[in-house]
């Protein structure tokens, strides 16, 4: 527990449990939090009131605080729903307020209901107090810390806290000696850990500010060009005594309205796609605010203006300074020197920039389709994962008669080619348990990745999630029969560690209370291939893995684990029905897909590839458009010089060269100052990528061959238009 002078608070995260019962149950995300974290957080309620420590404890009266939205979305904001009785998984509870509109607690997840954290645990696992037990992964806590206190001072003595606590297992050389308790902002981003999600997302806001850039640049470009035209009526303007600072005035402000229109534009389609990019990249992530609060509005004015003086700065400034004698004499050949020359740099810079994000983007994608097909050793779309609810607390053993009848019912489906109890499910959670010991040895080795871990498994298990036994066998019936001594299967990295020169099969692991000298020996029955446990960026681990009667391991089932061999939602209804039909103690059956839990571990990776895609062809796009304007007003300029070329005998082949070669210079040097810059900045993105070196050759290549694709292709109009010049027309002109 996180110790600080000031207060504290604990929660858990939101979990996914049944609201009512028969018809009208619904699913609703339920958070439990102790009575504290309100007080914490400054929060008043809505309506009624929080619930105070006292209900927070075994045996009082359960009750219930509403998320505002819940209450808005489920009673239309009726004041009357204070003192109703809501059936919340395996307890009723009573409604005693309603929490203030956007409040999530110290995450951003979407929390419907608010629990007292004591009662709900005594209702939902029926038996004693989180409070009295350690080791609980599930429990987050929050502080705020006292006048004066630091982040480093609390880590200090928060860390020497828990170090005390473990003092006697850390001797033992059972408890990691470095272990060290972090104090840190309630805002992720800010903290010494920062999510990767909210690493991704700093990394998007850059990206936008990059993207606004080349955008200024672009528009930069257009109104250079736009100068060069209206260069002689500027001229007569200030002939004519209009002072400098006004025409310059004038100027930015048009630039700044059309930043204006822009931003307007923007606001609308943000307005019009916030909601399908919430749900698509950030499901899990509370979005209560308004869309068009007064903070958005306020960054999108100084955006606005600030989009509009970088745009308009540099043609403004060569527009109202113009040679007056030779501005009023010239016509319109020969107008471009230095704003040629400028109009070129700002073209590289537009480049060099889309560069730094396409190569991002290409980061990006790379690393989510290797995500996406890791081999976790198992195929998660292929497995679903089937857990009950019950209409009360029930016995343990009540719990498991009824999952392995729920098991022996869905392993008849034509659909389901094997199923297995479990435990603990990959992705969503994990046991720890005690150390186990080989006879001879003071102990076995320890892995960097912790642990070891534990699950409970039935016959099927295996063949379920389709994993393969490197040697031995799986667990079957018999090994659960009364008479039928203890065991146990390994993975192979736990198999390697310990027994390195030999065979594992036969050996013997001493699994339950290491104080007890009479612990049977559990036999070693099989080796199962390594897989992943909770993250796809981890270490081989050492888990283990032992049967469903074994004496060191209490407790009944918390899923089933089917193969099928169809996925589809009729598939999913039916395992529904199935489990269903076991008891009519079960309340509600939840089956979703083993891939579900995984999702939210590519989510970084998959924010990353779309955004900074979006983003990239967004460049590309203005890049091109940018590259397009410059070589067509450069066409228009030298319209008497590709006339003159096109009387003394030059071909169209050799015109369209001409152009293209300028137009091949330019985004040359775009590409090559991109790409220095993009392999200088890869250090500060590599972290977030996935198997993937911010150097990679592929991506670098594919990014300037597109480029200079588009470079090609963006040449090939202005190119095509100066060869359709009349060398008669040109010369008549003139």
């Amino acid at each position: 527990m996180l110790w600080v002078v000031g207060a504290t608070a604990a929660y858990a995260l939101p979990d996914i449990l049944t609201v009512g019962r028969g018809s009208d149950a619904i699913r609703a995300k339920v958070a439990k939090a102790s009575a504290s974290l309100f007080t914490l957080l400054g929060v008043s309620p809505e309506l009624g009131r929080f619930y105070t420590r006292q209900e927070d404890a075994p045996g009082a009266t359960p009750t219930v605080v509403l998320a505002y939205e819940f209450w808005e979305r489920r009673y239309a904001l009726d004041p009357d729903v204070l003192g109703r009785v809501l059936e919340i998984g395996p307890g009723s509870y009573t409604v005693i307020g309603v929490a203030p509109a956007g409040f999530t607690g110290a995450e951003l997840r979407p929390v419907d209901l608010w629990l007292p954290l004591e009662t709900a645990y005594a209702l939902s696992e029926g038996h004693s107090r989180w409070s009295e037990h350690r080791s609980w992964w599930w429990l987050y806590t929050v502080a705020r810390l006292a006048d004066g206190a630091t982040d480093e001072a609390t880590t200090a003595q928060a860390t020497a806290t828990h170090r005390a606590g473990r003092e006697e297992l850390i001797a033992e050389e059972r408890y990691d000696a470095k272990a060290e308790i972090l104090a840190a902002p309630i805002i992720a981003a800010r903290g010494p850990r920062p999510s990767d999600e909210a690493s991704v997302a700093q990394c998007l806001a850059g990206v936008s500010l990059i993207v606004l850039l080349i955008a200024c640049l672009n528009v930069a470009n257009l109104l250079l060009a736009r100068g060069i035209r209206t260069r002689r009526e500027v001229a007569v303007r200030l002939a004519l005594g209009v002072s400098r600072a006004r025409l310059l005035a004038q100027l930015l402000t048009e630039s700044v309205v059309l930043a204006g229109l822009g931003a307007l534009a923007a606001l609308l389609l943000a307005t019009l796609s916030a909601g399908a990019l919430h749900d698509f990249l950030l499901p899990n992530v509370a979005f209560n605010d308004g869309r068009l609060g007064a903070r958005l509005l306020l960054f999108t004015t100084v955006a606005t203006v600030g989009a509009g003086v970088l745009a308009g700065l540099i043609p403004a400034l060569q527009m109202s300074c113009p040679d007056l004698a030779s501005a009023l004499r010239s016509g319109g050949r020969g107008l471009g020197g230095g704003r040629s020359r400028t109009r070129s740099l700002l073209l590289v810079g537009q480049t060099a920039l889309s560069v730094v994000l396409l190569v991002g983007a290409g980061l990006f994608v790379q690393s989510f389709s290797r995500a996406q097909h890791l081999d976790l050793g198992f195929d998660a779309n292929q497995v679903a994962v089937v857990q009950l609810e019950w209409n009360e607390t029930l016995p343990m053993e009540e719990r498991q008669v009824i999952y392995e009848e729920a098991l022996d019912r869905v392993r008849r489906l034509p659909s389901v080619s094997a199923a297995g109890l479990s435990y603990t499910v990959p992705f969503w959670s994990s046991i720890g348990m005690g150390q186990p010991r080989v006879p001879g040895r003071d102990s076995i080795p320890r892995h960097r990745s912790g642990g070891p871990y534990v699950n409970k498994v039935g016959p099927g298990y295996f063949e379920a999630m389709g994993l393969a036994m490197v040697m031995g066998r799986g667990f079957d019936p018999s090994d659960d029969a009364a008479s039928a001594p203890p065991v146990t299967v390994i993975t192979e990295s736990m198999a390697q560690a310990i027994w390195p020169a030999g065979s594992a099969l036969g050996q013997c692991l001493i699994i339950g209370d290491e104080d007890d000298p009479d612990t049977p020996c559990s036999e070693v029955i099989g080796v199962v291939e390594n897989h992943r446990r909770e993250g796809l960026v981890e270490d081989d681990h050492f888990l283990y893995f032992v049967n469903m009667s074994h004496p060191a391991f209490s407790g009944p089932p918390q899923a089933i684990m089917a193969r099928l061999e169809d996925a589809s939602t009729e598939t999913m209804e039916s395992l529904r029905g199935e489990a269903m039909g076991a008891s009519s103690l079960v309340r509600f059956v939840y089956a979703r897909s083993l891939a579900s839990h995984i999702d939210p571990h590519l989510r970084s990776w998959r924010l990353g590839a779309s955004m900074f895609t979006l983003f990239g062809l967004l460049a590309l796009v203005v890049a091109g458009w940018g590259l397009y304007s410059v070589l067509a007003f450069d066409v228009v300029l030298r319209h008497h010089e590709l006339g003159v070329r096109s009387a003394l005998g030059a071909g169209s082949g050799r015109i369209v060269r001409l152009v293209l070669r300028q137009a091949m210079v330019l985004i040359a040097l775009g590409v090559g100052l991109g790409l220095v810059t993009s392999r200088a900045a890869a250090r500060y993105v590599e972290p977030l990528l996935f198997d993937v070196s911010g150097s990679d050759p592929l991506v670098y290549g594919v990014v300037a061959g597109a480029l200079l694709a588009g470079a090609v292709l963006a040449g090939s109009i202005p190119a095509w238009r100066a060869t359709r010049v009349d060398p008669r027309e040109a010369l008549r002109a003139d």
